[in-house]
């Protein structure tokens, strides 16, 4: 089934248009990256996909369902998180309000639940469940951006640079949850600057630069291919 359809997909800021004629599809159950440069385009993506950027021209359908005029905490309610940049945590609340506030566009009784699973998944949440958020490492405070996100049960996870300044024990921990999730059926859009490791994991690879897809494949072919190698895994081609 395909989760998300973007088709001639313009967009910018002001009269900057960073974004050219994207145009990008992801099916359910799968992992797929961005990689390219800095200033290639890939927040821009997020966060017009996000509703935080409204789009100049093109479509964007997420389940079948137009949503590129629709305000950014409606297509959260439709099953579609980000994890920003910079995690974007609560940092003067604690852990566990936090994860609340990933529910906030539900009125379930399952939210507990959910959180619970949080907690299971990432135990040193639980240990640090009433401290202030800004007391975690930044690895801590990563896993908690992440469990925030899944709180508000999405079919769609966007993460953005995920592993960017953490250390490498919370980098391996991070990759991991990305392949545990895929393996219960979440659908993931991953941005990330570590671009071996986020192709080592994805079923599908996108290269942006200049705001538009100028290669794709699967995770292994841009893996192999001599052009990703030079540009962005630092190899010499052959």
């Amino acid at each position: 089934m395909i989760v998300l359809m973007i088709q001639g997909l313009r967009a910018g800021y002001g009269k900057i248009e960073v974004l050219h004629d994207i145009g990008l599809t992801i099916e359910s159950g799968r992992i797929v990256t961005l990689i390219g440069a800095n200033g290639a385009g890939k927040t821009t993506l997020l966060k017009t996909i996000s509703g935080l950027i409204r789009p100049t021209a093109g479509t964007i359908e997420f389940e079948g369902r137009g949503i590129a005029r629709m305000a950014a905490h409606k297509i959260v309610s439709l099953g579609l998180s980000q994890v920003p940049e910079g995690r974007a945590i609560l940092k003067r609340m604690t852990v566990i309000d936090n994860l609340r506030m990933g529910a906030f566009t539900r009125r379930d009784a399952e939210i507990g639940a959910d959180i619970g699973k949080v907690f299971a998944r990432f135990p040193v949440l639980a240990e640090r469940r009433d401290q202030m958020a800004a007391t975690l490492s930044g690895g801590e405070q990563q896993m908690l951006a992440i469990g925030r996100a899944l709180v508000a049960r999405p079919s769609l996870l966007l993460l953005d640079e995920p592993s960017l300044g953490l250390a490498p024990k919370f980098i391996t921990r991070i990759f991991q949850t990305l392949r545990e999730l895929r393996g219960e059926g979440k659908t993931i859009l991953l941005v990330e600057q570590n671009a071996r490791q986020a192709l080592q994991i994805a079923d599908q690879g996108h290269v942006m630069e200049r705001g538009r897809i100028v290669l794709s494949g699967s995770g292994g072919d841009l893996l192999g291919n001599p052009e990703v190698q030079r540009a962005y895994l630092g190899q010499h081609a052959a």
